[in-house]
């Protein structure tokens, strides 16, 4: 997928997600609602003053603007992340578990 089309879906997404209209981030990135809606559309491109300015509005990093959720490698990392963090929550429930028991036989 081109870099554009990620920028614009993501900022459609993000733009949703915070519940706001084209309208809505238009008024907190201080510009015409025509702006805001020619970029989802991809008819014009932000400077990177403005991409900030975007990313602030709806609260959120600016890479995310350009993470490319269909990328397969970045799949593959949120995966292993599951792993670990599956393996972290085990680790942490058998401590728990042992520190309870510990603390029974002393109460």
């Amino acid at each position: 997928m081109a870099l554009q089309q990620i920028f614009m879906a993501n900022m459609k997404r993000h733009r949703k997600q915070a519940g706001f209209t084209q309208e809505k981030l238009a008024e907190l990135c201080e510009t015409d609602p025509g702006y805001i809606r020619q970029i989802e559309i991809g008819r014009r491109f932000p400077s990177i003053a403005y991409i900030e300015r975007i990313a602030t509005a709806l609260n959120i990093a600016p890479y995310l603007l350009f993470y490319d959720e269909s990328d397969p490698s970045l799949v593959r990392g949120r995966l292993q992340t599951m792993q670990k963090d599956a393996f972290t929550d085990t680790l942490v429930k058998d401590v728990s578990e042992r520190i309870r028991a510990i603390a029974d036989n002393y109460l």
